[in-house]
């Protein structure tokens, strides 16, 4: 189907649910809200796949966008 579900990793050992996620053709998008030390910070995460890699973008939170690249592991 067209929904995506899953976990992100917060960066301090923790997990959030992905929210509001859909998929449609080489493109994704979902939300994250994560607890910051008592406040709610909600992240916007948009991708495009390329091959073997997602190009990810991320708003929200605190500073600007920020951009990454995720690769499938290998094993």
């Amino acid at each position: 189907g067209s929904n995506l579900t899953g976990t992100v990793s917060t960066g301090q050992g923790q997990e959030a649910p992905i929210a509001d996620g859909k998929v449609s053709g080489d493109t994704l998008s979902f939300t994250v809200t994560v607890d910051r030390g008592g406040n709610t910070v909600k992240q916007s995460y948009t991708g495009k796949v390329v091959g073997d890699e997602i190009q990810f973008k991320r708003e929200g939170g605190q500073g600007p966008a920020r951009e990454f690249t995720a690769k499938r592991a290998r094993t």
